[in-house]
């Protein structure tokens, strides 16, 4: 096997002819097609002046242009800055004025005329992506060649600019080296090599902007696993795709497990799947234990985060089998090649097995450094990680520290409540209080508000109930279905 991410890829879409490399929307398309793509479009970059280490920006949609286009950028080695697909046409221009690209890649959708003029004025090139059988790439009219610049220069060792996942604010923009990529690519060949779960289809539906899509996307354009492609998650279309192209696994958010158990899914559609990986957020062990028991289906979970290029705590499925009911709420041992150990919150000294405090990591594909985050977690002796919330979530009132994942793991124990949300609001007297959405689960309702407050007071300290709770249908997420906490706070803050 050639070495190297970038030879990887070529090597696929060289070879790859016309067999079945991506179905969406029913339609495959073929190595062919997605080696047409990439051809082009370096043709067009490299024809507009946009030289070998400039940022290429590209709005992150899961469609077929922009996989095969996210392809192609590998194979020619080129580094990629992710561009926010789910926010307003000028959100998205002032974020391609401070990127400052070379070239912007997008969806026909996504050239609105707020696009075009961010474009013009910071000097990018503009490349249309579609679906188009011969001619999938265009370049935009008026947007033909690079401007004077300068344009922002990606080091020469990053191959992408990743977006954090916004649950907690405005995405940001994290750089991933090829050497780190390179490693997680090699280390999932190695787990998927010659199994059932890598000659099946990949059902990726982990937006490709982010740490997951990339952690789904790169192995199976690296080793030739064919691809379906769901652009968001919806319990029909996923149904469907599983049932009809047959994959061995499938990851899904929390939010999606519960809807899928929701919506009364039968067993028959799922009966190709081996396991069902769960990341991106934690899971209810309840749960988890109730699809499992519908479906039959181990449910997996992992943790992982941009900064340490993807996971770096899991579940293989031989020890799930083993202890996953022993080791309920964990989400698993230390990957290969990683580290893990926890810290006190204010001297940062290593503490016991059994201990929260903040979650820090050594990770060989990173570097020997050890990396500190804001995770609460503690370990238990045996090694498994348990997540506990976020240290810089925490809510500030009269003195009293609030984890908000505290409060709303209580509400989550009401029997109508499906999933809880807890921020902290401006206070004048207090500095912070906490408030609380929640969403009901389906068919289930109670009193009102006052009913879930008595509920959170017979089991919180007083300093932890929330002063307001909001029932909503539905709670708001992002693209990878995680709860977005700002569009929860501005919700209280509309009212």
């Amino acid at each position: 096997m050639p070495q190297g991410l970038s030879e990887w890829v070529r090597a696929t879409l060289t070879t790859g002819g016309d067999a079945r490399a991506l179905a969406f929307g029913g339609t495959w398309r073929s190595w062919a097609w997605m080696k047409r793509v990439a051809d082009q479009l370096e043709a067009a970059l490299e024809a507009g002046g946009v030289a070998t280490g400039a940022a290429v920006g590209l709005v992150a949609r899961n469609r077929p242009a922009q996989v095969a286009a996210f392809a192609g950028q590998i194979a020619a080695h080129r580094p990629t800055s992710m561009i926010y697909s789910a926010q307003t046409p000028a959100g998205m221009a002032g974020d391609v004025r401070r990127l400052n690209a070379a070239a912007i890649l997008a969806d026909p959708e996504d050239w609105t005329a707020e696009l075009h003029a961010a474009a013009a004025q910071t000097g990018a090139l503009g490349i249309v992506l579609t679906d188009d059988t011969e001619n999938p790439v265009r370049v935009v009219e008026g947007l033909t060649q690079t401007g004077a610049g300068p344009h922002r220069t990606v080091g020469v060792e990053v191959a992408f600019e990743l977006l954090s996942s916004g649950t907690t604010g405005a995405p940001k923009r994290l750089p991933l080296s090829w050497a780190t990529v390179e490693s997680a690519t090699a280390d999932a060949d190695q787990v998927f090599a010659g199994t059932s779960q890598r000659q099946a289809p990949m059902l990726m539906l982990s937006p490709i902007g982010n740490v997951a899509g990339i952690s789904y996307l790169c192995p199976s354009l690296a080793t030739g696993q064919s691809i379906v492609l769901l652009e968001k998650f919806t319990v029909g279309g996923w149904v469907d795709a599983v049932s009809t192209y047959r994959p061995a696994r499938s990851s899904l958010p929390p939010a999606a497990v519960r809807m899928v158990v929701e919506a009364g899914v039968p067993r028959e559609p799922l009966s190709s799947l081996t396991v069902v990986a769960v990341g991106g957020a934690r899971i209810e062990p309840e749960l988890q234990v109730r699809f499992e028991e519908i479906y039959g289906i181990p449910v997996t979970t992992a943790f992982g985060a941009t900064e340490f290029g993807g996971v770096v705590a899991n579940w293989s499925l031989d020890l799930y089998r083993e202890l996953g009911a022993i080791k309920r709420g964990s989400v698993g041992l230390a990957s290969p090649n990683v580290d893990l150990r926890v810290v006190d919150r204010g001297s940062f000294q290593p503490l016991p097995s059994g201990e929260v405090g903040l979650l820090e990591a050594r990770v060989a594909r990173i570097g020997p450094d050890w990396i500190r985050t804001t995770d609460l977690v503690w370990l238990d002796e045996d090694g498994f990680l348990f997540l506990q919330g976020r240290a810089d979530d925490a809510i500030n009132r009269g003195g009293f520290k609030i984890v908000p994942e505290v409060v709303a793991a209580v509400l989550r124990d009401h029997p109508a409540v499906a999933d809880a949300a807890v921020v902290g609001l401006a206070d004048n007297r207090l500095g912070e209080v906490p408030v609380a959405a929640v969403e009901l689960k389906a068919g289930v309702n109670v009193s009102g508000p006052d009913e879930l407050l008595a509920f959170a007071r017979d089991r919180l300290l007083a300093y932890q109930v929330p002063t307001a709770i909001m029932i909503l249908p539905a709670l708001p997420r992002t693209l990878s279905m995680k709860v977005s906490f700002p569009d929860v706070k501005a919700l209280f803050e509309g009212t």
